[in-house]
């Protein structure tokens, strides 16, 4: 009987670490901010009111899992940034299709990662192209 009990105490043991592995692999990486954000595919960005919705993909050729975003919204500007996991690479796609909530009136949403800044959506810009049509 007492080895049943310590057999089943030891399997529970185990399934809590993997668990806990899982669970930090997949949404850990947000407690990193950007410096853990990679760099992503952006299909469209479209900015309303109240919320930017922004669609795309992962850029590498090897698919990857697309874990989730990061954001923050500064002075009118939201920076965004995206993770992709090989592991998640079988149970999801590398492609999202993410709605972020904003507070303020958004000017320019740019893509951030630890290296880089990279406008993916400017409304000056926007607004010139408009006029063009």
């Amino acid at each position: 009987m007492k080895a049943l009990k310590k057999t089943v105490m030891v399997l529970l043991a185990i399934l809590v670490i993997l668990t806990v592995i899982f669970l930090a692999g997949r949404y850990g990486w947000k407690l990193g901010g950007f410096r853990a954000c990679q760099g992503a595919g952006i299909s469209s960005v479209e900015v309303t009111e109240q919320n930017v919705h922004i669609r795309g993909f992962y850029p590498g050729s090897f698919p990857e899992g697309f874990c989730g975003y990061y954001s923050e919204e500064q002075d009118g500007t939201l920076y965004v940034g995206f993770r992709f996991s090989a592991v998640f690479g079988s149970l999801e796609t590398g492609d999202f299709d993410i709605t972020i909530p904003t507070e303020g009136e958004i000017n320019e949403v740019v893509l951030k990662t630890s290296m880089c800044e990279t406008t993916v959506w400017d409304a000056q810009i926007e607004s010139l192209s408009q006029l063009e049509q």
